[in-house]
């Protein structure tokens, strides 16, 4: 969705959980390819030895919102085509694999964390969206009863961060990224939800690698109300300087103390030596905090961490006025950082230095904290950055006036592309300048999700003017605005949906619910009752019965794409070892729709209207969300350009039909691969490994020297059925949830439909799950263990004849 005001997070204001919504042990492989190197990073008056595998002495990890490699409007070139400068050095140099995917459901903060863990949201902890909702132990006896909502975004280690304007007394507390070793779903004992996901930073503090955090998802703080007083301490000049702001919005401890961090290796003098005057105080102190993660694998004891614009500027250079590096500016004449282009990094809403917030941080900015990062001796940097799709560069003049929703094409959206386009341009050169090139640098590029563009296209009821309208043209590095796109007043934006008002005057069904409102919403029902029971049984069939007038296809449709209750929500990889966060059901609705809650009586525009302040929706499950990119370059990385489809030939949002194909249904001849397959991809590089198994496999097709138990056919077949066995939108997950739509729907005598089908999904996903633990613990071993996998063949056989029984399922529910 577009963003606004506090950012494309949820941020939390201290001392309560009121909310503003909106709009973020090193080892080697044992083959040749993991000799370390030593790179050297100066931290402050000392040297860190960063030992890493394949000659590769930084890490340079670039994570977009909703960024495209495909066309949204097929005649308006894509986002990563109007950002030639980016775009053509991860072709020229390595290789963009068009055929990656997210999980489901497809969200910022899930997807993200998928990118960091190696993980699926049901191993993870957070599977469902940003935010989520958790069932309170406020019924009978302690059962579940009413729901309480959660946002995803909190510290690493932090509880459920429930954010009721007044949390229920029995509200869920266990951890919000709750760990399970295996898919709980199906665990042979059950899983305790009380320990954390191990921290994707660990393997490079390890190998003596300082890593920074610019705007990713829950390694740095992500809300005032939680992460201070957990980080810092309830008695902290951190928290206390909270607790004293009378402004509700916490701006500026927000500017100060969220969004930037950088976790330290042991003994390194870039956490060790940095101070500052704290709020209270008139002399400098230590500002470094004990990097505290208890649940790690094999321990995590002498790390520290640094979190905070206000902590980590001045070892960047703030404090000291008109630095720069290699002749590039680090900061101005004040002493503060600067962004590429020398404007002064600020606080969101403030005119003051400091995190200028998730949702607006634009390429220019956290682009300028990596290299800053890198520059002074933090080698690995992980760095977010927002879409084009918002006006996030307020300050060009394309951009003033114009609405927060932008349409491909448009004055601003080109402006936007143009901005970052040459910003990228600048970070390269700089690197370069300092010898931060593809020869000793690992750079890796996705974005966490696509989305649907909803409102105005080519081949829908109403389109952009003039007709054929392109945006921009491309030349080179060049970008130069062209015939420029038009949205005409009621022709773009999402359908914002009352599904409480929709259920009472179309199905006069006034059954008490929450939701956790998205494209995708999930549905938790009062009293938390079985998936069988006649009230869930009814609201179900009340749900997928819903219509709407859409003004873009001209027609009045049903609103529900594909349902799942939760043995598929299992299968999905959302529901997770935490028993109160399991929905009653799950909804896709086609993406042109948002759904919420709202008053059982719609006023006289009916239940459904048009919200022109979003258009970009995500979260769903439909090719142009699920179906993305992955860029890498660097040591042992394969220059292979492009790696499937071009950005022409992808799913876009237009035609009348937009929305309506999912990823399975594709032909895209490039190698498959999703979010998971990124961190294992990574560490295999560097010559690092995890202490635990993860979801994703190494994708050997990019790689110049693979794992030797990984070259040949079988072992090869085997890795590719696993994903279309394990992905959320592979081959099995895209039958079992066609299956799991028709059981839902189906109104048999006695529900019987519904429980065989039900039935044969259970049955399914234990087979796909033992199975599925197997081959990744083998794929893992031959990969970072140089162990040969037992009986390939066989394995794929299984593989595909479990798929084959969901297709089947499929076709015969």
């Amino acid at each position: 969705m577009a963003t606004f005001k506090p950012g494309r997070r949820i941020t939390a204001i201290a001392g309560s959980a009121a909310l503003l919504a909106g709009l973020g042990i090193a080892g080697t492989v044992g083959t040749a390819h993991a000799a370390a190197s030593s790179a050297a990073g100066k931290t402050g008056n000392s040297t860190v030895s960063c030992k890493l595998g394949n000659g590769i002495q930084h890490v340079v990890q670039l994570t977009f919102d909703n960024v495209h490699f495909f066309r949204d409007n097929p005649n308006v070139p894509s986002d990563l085509e109007l950002m030639p400068n980016l775009l053509n050095f991860f072709t020229s140099n390595g290789t963009m694999l068009s055929n990656n995917h997210t999980p489901l459901i497809a969200h910022t903060g899930d997807d993200i964390l998928t990118t960091e863990t190696g993980l699926y949201g049901d191993r993870q902890g957070v599977g469902i969206s940003n935010s989520y909702r958790t069932y309170n132990a406020d019924g009978p006896g302690g059962t579940f009863n009413t729901t309480d909502p959660a946002s995803a975004f909190a510290y690493w280690t932090d509880p459920i961060f429930d954010t009721a304007a007044t949390p229920n007394a029995s509200h869920d507390t266990n951890p919000n990224l709750v760990y399970s070793p295996v898919p709980p779903a199906t665990a042979a004992t059950p899983v305790t939800p009380d320990t954390n996901t191990p921290a994707p930073w660990v393997p490079y503090t390890r190998a003596g690698c300082n890593v920074g955090e610019v705007g990713v998802a829950n390694a740095e703080l992500e809300n005032t109300a939680v992460d201070i007083p957990k980080v810092f301490g309830v008695n902290s000049p951190e928290n206390n300087q909270l607790t004293s702001d009378k402004d509700s919005f916490k701006d500026q401890e927000t500017a100060d103390y969220v969004g930037i961090g950088v976790h330290c290796a042991r003994g390194a003098a870039f956490c060790g030596d940095a101070t500052a005057v704290k709020f209270g105080q008139t002399t400098p102190s230590k500002t470094a905090v004990s990097d505290l993660l208890p649940s790690e694998p094999g321990g995590y004891s002498g790390f520290q961490a640094l979190m905070g614009h206000k902590y980590v500027a001045p070892q960047l250079g703030a404090g000291k006025p008109d630095v720069t590096h290699d002749g590039y500016q680090v900061t101005n004449a004040a002493g503060n950082l600067v962004d590429l282009n020398g404007n002064q990094i600020n606080g969101d809403f403030l005119s003051t230095p400091g995190f200028p917030g998730f949702g607006p941080i634009n390429a220019a900015q956290s682009l300028a904290y990596a290299a800053d990062m890198l520059e002074s001796g933090v080698p690995v940097v992980n760095a977010y950055m927002a879409d084009l799709h918002g006006n996030n560069v307020s300050s060009l003049a394309a951009c003033q006036g114009a609405p927060a929703a932008l349409g491909s094409g448009s004055a601003c959206y080109i402006a936007q592309a143009q901005y970052y386009n040459a910003a990228f341009g600048t970070f390269f050169k700089r690197l370069a300048a300092d010898g931060i090139t593809p020869a000793n640098t690992l750079f890796v590029l996705s974005a966490d999700e696509g989305d649907h563009e909803a409102g105005a296209n080519v081949g829908r009821a109403v389109t952009p003017t003039p007709a054929g309208c392109d945006g921009a043209t491309v030349s080179g590095d060049t970008v130069t605005p062209d015939v420029l796109c038009t949205y005409p007043s009621g022709s773009f934006g999402e359908l914002a949906g009352n599904l409480t008002g929709l259920l009472a005057t179309q199905k006069n069904n006034i059954t008490p619910f929450t939701v956790e409102a998205d494209t995708a919403p999930e549905f938790y029902l009062t009293g938390n009752p079985g998936p069988t029971s006649p009230v869930v049984r009814q609201f179900e069939h009340d749900v997928a019965g819903l219509t709407a007038a859409n003004p873009y296809t001209g027609t009045t449709q049903t609103i529900a794409n594909y349902i799942a209750d939760p043995v598929e929500e299992s299968i999905l990889h959302f529901t997770d070892a935490d028993p109160a966060r399991t929905p009653t059901f799950a909804l896709f609705a086609k993406p042109d729709y948002f759904l919420s809650t709202g008053s059982a009586t719609c006023p006289a525009a009916g239940c459904v209207t048009q919200n022109t302040g979003f258009a970009w929706d995500h979260g769903d499950y439909a090719a142009e969300i699920n179906m993305t990119y992955l860029g890498l370059v660097g040591p042992g990385v394969k220059h292979l350009g492009i790696d499937g489809w071009g950005p022409a030939q992808g799913p876009n949002s237009a035609g009348p039909n937009s929305g309506q194909t999912v990823s399975a249904d594709l032909a895209n001849p490039g190698t498959w691969a999703d979010h998971t397959d990124i961190e294992p991809t990574e560490l295999y590089l560097t010559g690092l490994k995890a202490d635990y198994t993860q979801d994703g496999t190494v994708i050997t097709d990019v790689l110049t020297d693979a794992p030797p138990h990984l070259r040949s056919v079988p072992e090869q077949q085997l890795a590719a059925c696993y994903k279309q066995l394990n992905a959320s939108v592979g081959q099995f997950g895209a039958a079992t949830l066609v299956a799991s739509t028709k059981a839902v729907e189906s109104s048999a005598a006695g529900d019987a439909k519904y429980n065989q089908v039900n039935a044969a999904l259970l049955s399914l996903e234990k087979q796909r799950d033992a199975l599925a633990i197997k081959v990744k613990d083998e794929l893992n071993a031959a990969a970072f263990s140089n162990t040969a996998i037992a009986d390939p063949h066989g394995q794929v056989t299984q593989c595909q004849a479990i798929i084959g029984q969901a297709k089947q399922l499929a076709q015969s529910a």
